[in-house]
């Protein structure tokens, strides 16, 4: 085990960081959580990564590990450098801020930083569910959405090392107001908090399901009681997933017409919602997408799930 190489990966999400320990055949051997609060000052989440960091690395190196260099990812746009973050919607306080240059500065190990959408598409191209797919798009639906490309095996990077901000294209126009400031992005219609916020609305409206007697307990609803109301077939929850997955489709169907990929796979925290998601997702992508188009693409879940992120990001400064 000591002598097998591995690397430290480090995915920043609007709602925790997850580090992992991960060997080069791509498998976890050690993991750590931390609860993020989104509106904490830059400063605060910058020490909070570090210790996690310090936290794993001590943890790994008691096992026997020794890794090698830490990869650090998060939703938003990156300076060309990747040393500054120029804007985060999810993570609104470190826009502008220099949370890169202080964690790369506290850590004694090598640090690479990335966008999580990236990092979510290398973990899967290597290891996951689209290994040797030449045309591949990994959307990560969490808090909001990242969209990661690689094309003959390398990362698309349009601006500000992303393949575009595919999660605020517009999809309807007189949509929801974005956290972006746009409205009607396929964020603001697919993400957890759009899913959450047209439950609470279905509750509203058929008091008679138990996410209603859920809403009215608790106040609010969350992906995880979405979850589990759809597995017991609540209505409200069916009929909250659909809606969401269709609008979804019709991203993946936006998204196709610029990088017609072979391959789209659907990751972050919203896939736990299994087929009945999937399915809306490829309604929504064949009854608005271009039949040229969708007769050729595949559509299916993450194999990595929530450890894409960190598995990518250790991948990332972990090369072949």
């Amino acid at each position: 085990m000591s002598g097998q190489r591995c690397a430290i990966g480090v995915d920043l999400g609007g709602q925790s960081v997850k580090l992992a320990v991960v060997d080069a055949a791509g498998t976890i051997r050690l993991r750590e959580k931390a609860t993020v609060d989104a509106a904490r000052p830059a400063g605060d989440l910058a020490r909070l990564i570090i210790e996690q960091i310090d936290q794993i690395l001590s943890a790994a190196r008691q096992r026997g590990l020794s890794p090698e260099a830490v990869g650090v990812v998060m939703p938003g746009y990156m300076d060309r450098d990747r040393t500054r973050i120029l804007f985060a919607a999810n993570l609104p306080t470190l826009s502008g801020s220099n949370l890169l240059s202080e964690i790369s500065s506290a850590v004694e190990l090598p640090v690479g930083f990335d966008a999580d959408c990236n990092a979510a598409a290398l973990g899967e191209y290597r290891f996951g569910a689209a290994v040797g797919v030449d045309r591949l798009l990994v959307a990560a639906v969490g808090t909001g959405i990242g969209v990661g490309v690689m094309i003959d095996g390398q990362i698309v990077r349009v601006r500000n090392h992303v393949a575009g901000s595919l999660g605020h294209v517009i999809v309807d126009a007189t949509g929801p107001v974005c956290g972006c400031g746009a409205r009607g992005c396929v964020e603001a219609r697919a993400a957890g908090p759009a899913l959450e916020r047209r439950a609470a609305e279905l509750a509203r409206a058929g008091p008679g399901s138990s996410l209603a007697a859920v809403l009215m307990d608790r106040g609010r609803l969350t992906a995880v009681e979405i979850a589990a109301a759809l597995r017991e077939g609540d209505p409200v929850a069916r009929q909250a997933v659909h809606e969401c997955g269709w609008w979804l489709g019709v991203g993946v169907a936006s998204w196709s017409v610029i990088y017609a990929p072979h391959k789209v796979l659907i990751g972050g925290g919203i896939a736990s919602l299994g087929e009945p998601l999937l399915s809306a997702i490829r309604q929504g992508f064949h009854e608005v997408g271009q039949p040229m188009l969708t007769r050729e693409v595949t559509i299916e879940l993450a194999a990595l799930g929530p450890d894409a992120g960190a598995i990518g990001a250790a991948a990332m400064v972990m090369p072949e």
